[in-house]
């Protein structure tokens, strides 16, 4: 499960380390340590791009962007917006056939940037004691460095229109709501890897650096294609204990 996560690169930057141009109502993103489902975040999509870059006009090469998608997942079906607090994550292993998430994975793959993700562990009864709390928040990150210390999340994204209102009226603030269509957005999981499995059963699915092309683009790796991409090997990671009095635990 990731059920928080921090980014603590600017927005302009994370679009420079994925080779993308940064779409304008990502601009009003802000680098976060704690970052929980239901907010605005960042995530790298492959889109057409005409020749001054807009993605607008007649046929043209693919490009990649940052967007603004809201965390929560909701297929254009769904009638309840409350629906995306169930919808995050998604198992790697169901996704290409739970309904929620079929289409995304066959056709709007991204990847959602991150400078670490959080897990918690129970701690030892006497720990638990001196600190005042039964659980330790630990945040795991690259151990190289490299993609400017960025992860890749395997991500998905839908759009999902807000029921009720003109196609030209915003309903609510936030940069993943154009008009009344909203983007959203979810992290696939996996089983931990062996040097984690002390902190959690599951974690987000991490894209080689490699990998990251073939992953954002439906031409080049289809849906069943792009499921082996999420049992490659991942970056080395590394982790360590932080302060419980700056997150508040979400799962």
């Amino acid at each position: 499960m990731c059920a928080r996560y921090g980014i603590f690169s600017a927005t302009a930057a994370v679009a420079e380390a994925f080779a993308a141009r940064l779409a304008p109502e990502a601009m009003r993103l802000k680098p976060s340590g704690t970052i929980a489902p239901g907010a605005d975040v960042a995530v790298v999509v492959r889109r057409p791009e005409s020749a001054d870059g807009s993605g607008t006009g007649g046929p043209a090469p693919f490009g990649r962007r940052v967007h603004a998608a809201r965390w929560g997942l909701l297929p254009p079906w769904a009638r309840d917006p409350a629906a995306a607090f169930h919808a995050f994550n998604a198992r790697c292993e169901t996704a290409a056939v739970k309904p929620t998430f079929r289409d995304a994975m066959r056709s709007f793959r991204v990847v959602v940037p991150a400078s670490c993700w959080y897990e918690w562990r129970a701690q030892t009864p006497s720990a638990a004691q001196a600190g005042g709390s039964a659980k330790q928040p630990y945040a795991v990150r690259r151990a190289d460095g490299g993609g400017d210390g960025l992860l890749a999340l395997a991500g998905l994204c839908s759009w999902w229109r807000v029921p009720g209102r003109p196609g030209n009226a915003p309903v609510h603030h936030g940069p993943a709501l154009h008009d009344s269509w909203l983007l959203t957005c979810t992290i696939l999981t996996r089983d931990t890897g062996p040097d984690l499995a002390w902190l959690h059963p599951r974690e987000p699915v991490v894209l080689p650096d490699d990998a990251v092309g073939a992953w954002l683009d439906p031409d080049e790796c289809d849906g069943g294609a792009a499921a082996g991409l999420l049992r490659l090997p991942r970056p080395a990671l590394a982790w360590m204990a932080v302060d419980r009095s700056t997150l508040t635990r979400v799962a």
